[in-house]
């Protein structure tokens, strides 16, 4: 079986390896992730294809090798099933009414695999999963035992999580949702994930990554904040990703979350002290994981902010200016004008900056500029006069607006102006 601990490949002892082991999956555990990323990283340490299952032979995660030695069903609702083949391998030199932890079985078709153990997952002293790792070829080691002890407890703890959260596998399986976010798919498994996620009503979908401006609040009440998410988005829709709650919605729940006038959701987010950031619409489930990055930055910069509620779309100028300001002083790069009227407005306690950025964000609509600035339309045109005055512009071609509007945004995005 692996070791992926480069300075720990001469311990002999089990016991200190089965604890520096238990250590990274704990740490998988702690990170608030899916129980298919904890499978996930269970397999990478057995070396081994691994399964769990519940009493009805639901698959609750597998790895992702499984699918070699076992055949699966699927219900109505894209529930995964182990088929009937598959049932009986598993109980064909066992009765199901063995009651010990650990089972070990022997396979007389020697090219698939020696054996399987096979452990009982128990919250408190109900059974309510088991816990499968095949022999493939590899005979079991005193440490694949004592190992296996060892993280029934966790996942026993994994599923009582999700019991605490309302993912009750009776809807689409979420590992999904976390295969995307990692971009741990290809054509054919895309193809297969389409029939899970009925959800999808309409051609585009969003990503939502949710999370508060205090990391450490929020592990303590993101269960809490779990629950009350159910008002807004279906439980098979979002999961608990890194410290944070993903979600995944379609255009209709979208405008309902966002732009419907009765919507109560950017209250919701408010008085929690709750951010979204919300990824680009995209139509191509390949996308997943770079449209998640994409939130988690629209999110990164609404805490920043202080914006409850920020679409990646609308940080394109915040993003544009960070990368400036990395390598160069934004007061060194503004439009000439720029610097002259923040000097004059100072000077005189005039506004001639805001004048001009709401005229060349309403370049097309006057009578819009002078609203959002309540002062008279000819006052602005007055204004604008001045302006051109004190700085020789002529805001006659959209290259030299473009500049000008930058220069103040990225001012305004540094803090130096308001």
């Amino acid at each position: 079986m692996e070791f992926n601990k480069s300075d720990s490949t001469e311990i002999s002892d089990p016991e200190i390896k089965v604890a520096l082991y238990m250590q990274e999956l704990s740490d998988v555990f702690f990170a608030n992730k899916s129980l298919q990323t904890l499978i996930d990283k269970a397999r990478k340490i057995f070396g081994r294809p691994l399964m769990l299952y519940d009493s009805s032979f639901k698959v609750l995660a597998a790895s992702y090798d499984t699918s070699s030695v076992f055949q699966f069903e699927y219900s109505d609702n894209g529930s995964q099933y182990l088929s009937k083949v598959s049932k009986d391998l598993i109980y064909s030199n066992h009765s199901p009414e063995d009651k010990k932890p650990i089972l070990y079985f022997s396979q007389k078709d020697k090219s698939l695999f020696q054996g399987m153990l096979i452990a009982s997952v128990k919250i408190d002293i109900i059974e309510v999963a088991s816990f499968l790792v095949l022999e493939e070829g590899m005979a079991f080691q005193e440490i694949d035992y004592m190992l296996i002890e060892k993280l029934r407890g966790l996942l026993a703890a994994q599923l009582q999580r999700n019991i605490l959260l309302n993912l009750d596998n009776n809807h689409n399986p979420t590992y999904i949702l976390s295969d995307l976010i990692e971009g741990r798919t290809d054509d054919n498994t895309l193809h297969g994930m389409k029939s899970n996620l009925n959800w999808i009503r309409s051609n585009f979908i969003y990503i939502l990554v949710i999370c508060s401006s205090m990391q450490e609040a929020f592990d303590s009440k993101v269960s809490v904040v779990f629950q009350r998410l159910k008002s807004y988005i279906p439980v098979g829709q979002r999961i608990i990703y890194n410290s944070a709650i993903v979600a995944f919605v379609d255009e209709i729940l979208y405008a309902g979350l966002f732009n419907s006038p009765n919507g109560t959701f950017p209250k919701f987010l408010e008085e929690n002290n709750l951010y979204v950031g919300i990824s680009q619409k995209f139509s191509v489930l390949s996308e997943a994981k770079k449209q998640y990055h994409y939130a988690l930055d629209a999110l990164e910069i609404g805490q920043k902010r202080n914006s409850h509620c920020i679409c990646f779309d609308d940080c394109t100028l915040y993003i544009i200016s960070e990368m400036i300001s990395d390598r160069y002083d934004p007061m060194d790069i503004c439009h000439s004008a720029v610097i002259l009227l923040i000097n004059y407005d100072r000077k005189n306690g005039t506004s001639l900056l805001n004048t001009l950025k709401q005229y060349i964000y309403f370049s097309s609509a006057p009578a819009e500029a002078a609203k959002a600035l309540n002062i008279h339309r000819n006052t602005l045109f007055y204004r604008i006069g001045k302006i051109k005055e004190i700085t020789g512009i002529k805001l006659d071609n959209g290259d030299e607006k473009s500049k000008i509007f930058m220069s103040i945004r990225l001012l305004e995005n540094k803090g130096i102006i308001l």
